[in-house]
């Protein structure tokens, strides 16, 4: 038995809109540590289910708990406070403002005084203001954007844009972080640095869960993969076992 819960843990996890089932009765869990990725067609509920275990859908049914919390039905800013933190398919970024202020909006969860207050230098926060832009600092050279820090962050190429987002949720310190197709609109040049820059993530102590297309980039970098078909558990196993799965060849990789 082991001595502290999963990490995740999903149990029973349903969602419908209207008349479609968008996840129907999704179970799996996993440890600290890990690469998970999670593939399937489109419309298999990938995205659905990162929106689940983020907040911003409430489950109809099931559980969702993080290190044994249960966190299903809690606001998406609580749930980033306990530990996770998540990009998007499309690049989400406040455009007008500069890189390094980008990354200090998501560093504000773990400040005392927030993010706007921070930059209004109201005196007795301009301590907590210095840490925090030191720290927004540490994660552009961690994702190779050190020499961006003051550019409009909407000037980025989009490459750059995506590796900023990824420093943006990294600012608020999390134990999990949910990658959302984040190859998608990169060069073979950049895949391959962002491959290099997720096993990066994972050396820091954050686990990744990682939903990406890019078959070539998920079966490199993720110890374990989570299949997903018409909102339904497939496969669940390691990326050799996943690639020689004949279900999941015939639903994802159109053979069988």
């Amino acid at each position: 038995m082991k001595d502290k819960p999963a990490l995740l843990k999903l149990a029973s996890v349903s969602k419908a809109f209207g008349g479609v089932q968008a996840l129907d009765d999704i179970s799996f869990e996993f440890d600290a540590g890990l690469i998970m990725g999670l593939i399937g067609p489109n419309g298999a509920g990938k995205t659905t289910l990162f929106n689940v275990i983020t907040g911003a859908y409430v489950p109809d049914s099931g559980a969702v708990s993080l290190d044994g919390i249960p966190i299903q039905g809690r606001r998406i800013q609580d749930i980033v406070h306990l530990g996770i933190s998540r990009t998007f398919q499309n690049v989400e970024l406040f455009e007008s403002m500069s890189v390094i202020e980008n990354i200090m909006v998501g560093r504000h969860v773990r400040t005392r005084s927030g993010f706007w207050s921070a930059i209004t230098r109201v005196p007795a926060i301009r301590r907590e203001e210095k840490a925090l832009r030191e720290r927004a600092q540490e994660l552009l050279d961690f994702v190779g954007l050190a020499d961006q820090a003051d550019r409009r962050s909407g000037d980025l190429p989009f490459g750059w844009q995506r590796l900023l987002e990824i420093a943006r949720a990294l600012a608020s310190d999390p134990k999990l972080l949910l990658l959302d197709e984040p190859a998608a609109g990169l060069n073979a040049v950049e895949t391959g640095r962002l491959g290099e820059l997720i096993g990066n993530i994972r050396d820091l102590g954050v686990t990744v869960m990682l939903v990406e297309h890019d078959m070539a980039l998920t079966m490199s970098v993720c110890d374990q993969i989570i299949v997903l078909d018409q909102g339904c558990m497939l496969a669940e196993g390691l990326p050799r076992e996943i690639q020689s799965n004949a279900a999941v060849m015939a639903a994802y990789l159109g053979n069988g």
